[in-house]
């Protein structure tokens, strides 16, 4: 566990980072790592002088197993409420498939083959559970940092999937980005992976808006805002079926969710 700023913690997981934050009344985490990453958090927490008990909220910034793989652990063990965008919801409850994003590049598309594959292979030899999740708020509700009176917000910053959030820290100017970016080589750069090019740097600008003064990314080191690069791509439409049929699952389901 490593402070990134006053009250914000970096507690590296399995496979991708999670972050403690200390409110007033109560911890927030931010993603949980894939499953068996609980452990860790746990001795995180107690590191601080903290009880289980004290977790009051896990943020889950997308619906990735890497990042929502220990929400349901944590939840029993601590008592924490869970919040995600509505559209991830379904994700984390298992009523729908998850799925990596698109491409866009060759060492994504190997990325991607190769994530997929060891995702089913640690699936098919039980090496990894992952245990579904009841999702109780909404991320894009202003009441979800209240009960822990966090004086911050929770950002749609849909790109990497439809669902994504930042949470952004008001007095320490920090941002939380799961993976809208990810740190290389002292550079903040968009991820291999994305639903959607444009509304990615749609994102990112609307993070940098905010002015945050550090960046915590999902994979790699938070770095300052200041090393943000961002190539220039083509943006091509993703025209697969399955695709098109998810979106329509992702509307009907989200009209009803909370």
């Amino acid at each position: 566990m490593r402070k990134v700023a006053e009250g914000v913690y970096r507690v590296p997981a399995r496979a991708a980072n999670t972050y403690l934050v200390e409110a007033p009344r109560g911890l927030v985490l931010v993603d949980s790592g894939l499953p068996g990453s609980e452990n860790g958090i746990l001795k995180a927490i107690a590191k601080l002088g903290k009880k289980p008990s004290d977790l009051k909220l896990v943020l889950l910034t997308h619906r990735h197993l890497d990042h929502i793989g220990s929400a349901a652990a944590l939840k029993k063990r601590t008592g924490a409420k869970l919040a995600s965008h509505p559209f991830e919801k379904p994700y984390a409850a298992g009523t729908l498939v998850i799925q990596a994003p698109g491409a866009w590049s060759l060492y994504g598309r190997i990325v991607r083959k190769l994530t997929t594959l060891g995702y089913w292979t640690l699936k098919l030899f039980r090496i990894i559970k992952f245990q579904t999740a009841h999702v109780d708020l909404a991320a894009d509700e202003e009441s979800v940092l209240e009960e822990v009176g966090l004086d911050g917000s929770v950002v749609w910053t849909p790109g990497h999937t439809k669902g994504s959030v930042t949470l952004f820290l008001n007095q320490s100017s920090v941002a939380i980005v799961g993976d809208l970016l990810r740190a290389r080589r002292g550079r903040l750069v968009e991820p291999l992976l994305m639903e959607s090019i444009p509304q990615t740097l749609a994102s990112v600008k609307r993070v940098l808006d905010l002015g945050p003064q550090i960046i915590c990314p999902g994979h790699g080191k938070p770095l300052p805002a200041s090393t943000v690069r961002i190539k220039k791509r083509a943006a091509k439409p993703v025209i697969l079926a399955k695709k098109k049929e998810e979106e329509e699952d992702l509307e009907e389901l989200a009209s009803g969710l909370f």
